[in-house]
């Protein structure tokens, strides 16, 4: 976790020039220093299954004899641990960030108001990253096993315009009804430019230090800029509401977006709106309960919302530089630049994603608002989906985003806040909210239903691990559910499913059939693990679970005593499922895992064993010396089920290939102690004495506490639907959310 510093400066003053022209300025200035990683993505490694996060799980805890015979993958030499990595990497970034917002008010006449601001934000962030020679065994850039360094600079300008004409009016019919109109224009634009040096093999001998002092020592790779395409919204927009005697309220909106990241015909989008309100606590026929009851409300809406939440440059061909870390091709001992197309083939027929939404809810009070709260039943549909689709490789391309379904989300949610203390020097605050969604994929034009996770490359041997279709939900997780495992045959109770002819396995004579063994390598073995079949033998692929949480929440106190604060919050989430990636790769042998460790699951109490402990003989590959060393395949196989009497776990020596197990889909509940806060405001007559208005103090601390069943680090991490927004619930290598502490101070003048 790293080191952190930070300061920030809030300014905000209203200066009345005149009885009818204000002027309102705000300025934030915000400086942090992080000294340390920051998270598992702070790698040079080729791939996950390399990373420290990754190692820290499967590295061994001690160091094996040397093997001559290592290749070089797998010789010990040629590795490091996590601690001896971790210690040997460097990262420190500096981030400044500006924003300016100045807003000008007009009153020319009585109710009515122009408003028109400005803003302006400035992002520079600067990151030095150096991995020494201990940190550079699988680099993507290459150079293994010498340090090297790369230094980023990024900076994000944007700006923002609105202007806006608004009419109030409470004095409608002798001050029964207030209406208010709104019409207004919003135009905004931001741009990001990135310039990455990186310069590798390095003097071996050179410290992390050595290395940022002399840059110049390194070998130069070609210097990476990108200047990103500007990202521009012009929106034009209109809002009335309408109160009627302070009981019936309408609110009705209607805007239109035009976004830079679509094409001509598409640009723009409409969106309407309308909310309904009903305040029955305030009708005569309720005057009788306004002893206990403060607020009741009923609420409807139904509304349109656009989103356009994709990078720029997706509707036309675009061309770009190779990276350092991409294979090209070069000639001599020079490396060079070469320029390649975009990453994903270009659509000009993008439009926008719409959401309609519908809403029923209730607002509650009671005893004068000790006890209220809401309660909201919705309903969601988003059409024309922004989704990455995978595209024919004869297009070049292996990705294209294109607008194709429709989903649905339907849920509840309830709320409730409660005032348990209300007294001058001691109050204590309840609240509570609790939702429950459940989605649907109600259209989808895709002929594959099968949508692939890939999180860990090729060590699986095949994905196609979430299905996405029709009637279906998003998050359902596919696989194979696991059957034991395969057991050497017991002539005397008649037990067991192998016995051995010569020096190989097959089934017993009789046995159903069951080719659970293609799965995991094509060879039968004993301890190999069995999955549910069909009635030809056949593995059955199956739903295993789904890892969308169909209800999440949270609850909280806040309170005062005396000059003193505090502040208690706990999330939760209940019913869904993780792939523990991290888990399932290590539950199985490849020519990757020689010399690594296991996870807990397979030590030597629990998993089957092929190892006579006795005579250090391998009997689950036996050679014709070792059956003859007892006597007979019958001795052998007796030996055998004497040495795994009891054991729940299968030999993950025995497979070589790995498929998506219920095995390493866990539930993900959780609940969370997100954070505590305590604050101390320092007596009025201190600060007066020092002219100020406010000085807080105050310590809060983040991600206390999970308490879950959960295997892995974090319940709540997610490491394959960046990639893939259709396959999300899965752990790999993924690092956990860090615990923080944070102290401050409030300065008001």
């Amino acid at each position: 976790m790293p080191t952190t510093f930070s300061i920030v400066f809030l300014y905000r003053t209203h200066v009345k020039l005149n009885k009818w022209l204000t002027i309102d300025f705000t300025g934030r200035l915000a400086y942090t220093k992080l000294d340390g990683l920051s998270g598992g993505a702070d790698t040079n490694e080729s791939s996950a299954a390399n990373s420290i996060v990754a190692q820290t799980v499967r590295y061994r805890p001690v160091e094996p004899l040397t093997d001559s015979d290592e290749d070089a993958e797998n010789s010990t030499s040629q590795q490091r641990t996590p601690t001896e990595r971790i210690t040997d990497t460097y990262k420190y970034q500096d981030r400044l960030q500006q924003s300016y917002n100045v807003g000008l008010n007009w009153k020319p006449f009585k109710g009515w108001t122009f408003r028109s601001e400005f803003g302006y934000t400035w992002k520079r962030y600067e990151t030095d990253q150096v991995w020494g020679s201990n940190a550079t065994v699988n680099s993507k850039f290459g150079g293994n096993g010498q340090p090297q360094a790369v230094l980023t600079r990024e900076n994000t300008k944007s700006w923002r315009n609105s202007n806006t004409i608004t009419y109030d009016n409470n004095k409608l019919f002798g001050g029964r009804d207030h209406i208010n109109i709104l019409i207004g224009q919003e135009w905004s634009s931001s741009q990001e430019t990135t310039n990455t040096s990186t310069s590798i093999s390095f003097p071996s001998s050179m410290t992390i230090s050595e290395v940022l002092a002399n840059m110049a020592a390194g070998t130069a790779l070609p210097n990476e800029s990108d200047i990103a395409e500007e990202e521009n919204i012009m929106s034009y927009f209109g809002r009335i509401n309408y109160t009627m005697a302070d009981k019936y309220l309408a609110t009705f909106t209607l805007r239109a977006d035009g976004s830079s990241k679509f094409g001509d015909g598409n640009r723009w989008g409409v969106f309407p709106s309308l909310a309904l309100a009903w305040r029955i606590s305030e009708e005569n026929f309720m005057k009788s309960a306004q002893k206990w009851l403060s607020n009741l409300k009923l609420r409807l809406s139904f509304g349109m919302a656009g989103n356009n939440r994709i990078n720029s440059g997706l509707i036309t061909r675009t061309y770009s530089m190779s990276e350092n870390d991409e294979h090209v091709p070069y000639f001599g001992e020079d490396r060079t630049s070469a320029l390649n197309k975009g990453t994903y083939l270009y659509n000009p027929d993008l439009k926008w994603e719409t959401t309609t939404t519908r809403n029923i809810g209730i607002d509650y009070g009671f005893w004068n608002n000790r006890i209220s709260g809401t309660l909201d039943f919705y309903w969601n549909t988003t059409d024309d989906l922004l989704m990455r689709s995978v595209v024919p490789s004869s297009t070049g391309y292996n990705y294209q985003y294109q607008n194709f379904g429709k989903t649905s989300n339907k849920g509840v949610e309830f709320a409730v806040n409660a005032v348990l203390v209300d007294k001058k020097n001691f109050g204590l605050n309840f609240n509570f909210n609790i939702a429950y969604n459940k989605n649907k994929i109600e259209e989808l034009s895709m002929d594959n239903p099968w949508q692939s996770s890939s999180f860990a490359g090729s060590t699986i041997a095949t994905y196609e691990d979430f299905r996405v279709e029709p009637g279906g939900s998003l998050g359902e997780i596919w696989g194979y559910k696991t059957n034991g495992y395969y057991t050497v045959y017991d002539p005397t109770t008649g037990t067991g499913d192998l016995v051995l002819d010569g020096t190989t396995w097959k089934l017993v004579d009789g046995h159903a059939a069951d080719n659970s063994y293609t799965l995991f390598g094509g060879t039968l073995y004993p301890g190999m693990a069995k999955v549910e079949v069909d009635e030809n033998g056949d593995p059955v692929k199956q739903r295993l679970g789904n890892t969308v949480a169909p209800t999440t929440g949270g609850f909280g106190l806040d309170g005062r005593w005396g000059n003193f604060d505090f502040n208690i919050f706990f999330n939760y989430s209940l019913g869904n499922q993780i792939l523990n990636g991290t888990k399932l790769v290590n539950s199985f042998y490849s020519g990757s895992s020689k010399n690594y460790n296991l996870v807990a699951d397979f030590n030597l109490d629990n998993r089957y064993t092929w190892i006579d402990p006795e005579t250090g003989l391998n009997l689950g590959r036996p050679s014709s010396s070792t059956v003859a060393a007892y006597g007979g395949a019958e001795a052998l196989m007796a030996r055998l089920n004497e040495i795994n009497q009891g054991k729940t776990m299968w030999n993950p020596a025995s497979m070589t290939t790995m498929y998506i197990l219920d095995y390493a889909v866990e539930d993900a509940s959780f609940l969370r102690l997100q954070n505590v806060t305590v604050g101390y405001t320092l007596p009025k007559k201190w600060t007066k004495a020092i002219h100020m208005e406010k000085i807080r103090l105050y310590f809060t601390g983040y991600n206390l506490l999970c308490i879950t069943g959960y295997d892995g680090y974090d319940p709540e991490v997610d490491t394959s639907s960046k990639n893939n927004p259709m396959t999300p619930g899965v752990d790999y290598a993924a690092y956990p959310k860090s615990r923080s502490f944070v102290a401050g101070i409030n300065v008001t003048f």
